[in-house]
């Protein structure tokens, strides 16, 4: 017996080895991901890293009970611990430190930033949802056809105004505002089923009679492998805006990561400054033992950015309502762009 459990031991010490020098391998690899961008993948799953090293460094004398190996085990795991620190607590301090506060304004207006998700099966919750939030903005990703014959008919009483894309899964892209706007950059959103576009934007321009013009845009972009099409979504996106005039109000689904150098290198090439700091939005479900079951988010992959005169008053994640992203709710004020 006692050999059994000297084995078991050797075999449990030999799991915890691997798991550390698998999880700091991907934290180095990460923290090094400007060199390569492929090597960038890994910074999105960056608190899968940290909580995970973080607990191997704590648990090390419990799995580990020869000392030798205890000792390299420790030292690999509180090698990748700090690696993922690098990258990840920035980022968390951000998310805890209270917002500045901005001065009252005349007229606010308040945005709902959402991917209902194309295969939502609670359409009318996603209506009950903008309804409860009472947004003067919605801005909708995943609108499926399907999901889109039930709310938008709905939605079209509430908002007069408003705007979709068709094309693959992640061009259906939506917007609805109780504001007028002038739609901009219009080849950029298909209106054909037949559109073979993976990810459609929209870009309009919001003149109001009771304050300064401000421009918005919203998208959708694919996930993040391969890094190619990844960094052509993020150019084309750039370039995009780079002709729109301010203020601007970006919104949308990313499928980036605020630890990611590529969706970093985006702000700063296009910018824009970023007010979503560590708000996981993705995913409240997931699929298995055949159903769609909740979970917590702990993927911030829905983000708000500005360029020039936006104040953002609140920013905050709303209810799911039968998606697997959170939606987020901003309250914003205009200012003067020729004051600046």
């Amino acid at each position: 017996m006692r050999i059994i459990g000297k084995i078991l031991a050797a075999l449990v010490a030999a799991g915890y080895l691997f798991a550390c020098c698998l999880l700091a391998g991907m934290a180095i690899v990460a923290v090094l991901g400007f060199i390569y961008p492929a090597m960038d993948l890994f910074n999105h799953i960056q608190p899968v890293l940290f909580f995970g090293l973080g607990a191997l460094v704590i648990a090390s004398p419990i799995f580990v009970p020869f000392r030798a190996l205890r000792a390299l085990a420790l030292s690999i795991a509180a090698t990748g611990f700090v690696a993922s620190s690098v990258i990840y607590v920035p980022e968390l301090v951000a998310g805890l430190l209270p917002r500045a506060a901005v001065a009252q304004a005349e007229q606010t207006y308040r945005l709902m930033t959402f991917n209902v998700f194309g295969r939502n099966e609670e359409p009318e919750a996603i209506v009950a949802n903008i309804d409860a939030v009472d947004a003067d903005i919605v801005a909708l990703q995943e609108y499926s056809p399907g999901l889109r014959s039930v709310v938008h008919p709905l939605l079209a009483e509430r908002y007069p105004h408003f705007q979709y894309c068709a094309g693959g899964e992640r061009a259906f892209v939506g917007l609805y505002a109780r504001l007028p706007f002038e739609p901009l950059d219009a080849d950029a959103c298909s209106a054909s089923i037949m559109s073979t576009d993976r990810t459609a934007r929209i870009i309009v321009r919001f003149q109001t009679e009771t304050g300064p013009a401000f421009s918005l845009a919203t998208t959708h972009n694919d996930w993040p492998a391969p890094v190619t099409r990844q960094a052509e979504q993020f150019a084309k996106l750039s370039e995009a805006l780079s002709t729109v005039e301010p203020p601007l109000v970006l919104v949308g689904d990313f499928n980036s990561t605020p630890w990611s150098y590529a969706l970093r290198g985006f702000v700063s090439t296009a910018e824009l400054t970023r007010h979503t700091f560590n708000l996981p939005t993705f995913p409240t479900l997931w699929y298995y033992l055949r159903d769609w079951r909740g979970m917590l988010p702990f993927l911030p992959l829905d983000h708000v950015m500005t360029r020039g005169a936006i104040a953002i008053h609140d920013l905050r994640t709303g209810e799911p309502s039968g998606s697997d992203h959170l939606p987020i709710i901003v309250d914003f004020s205009v200012g003067d762009e020729g004051a600046l």
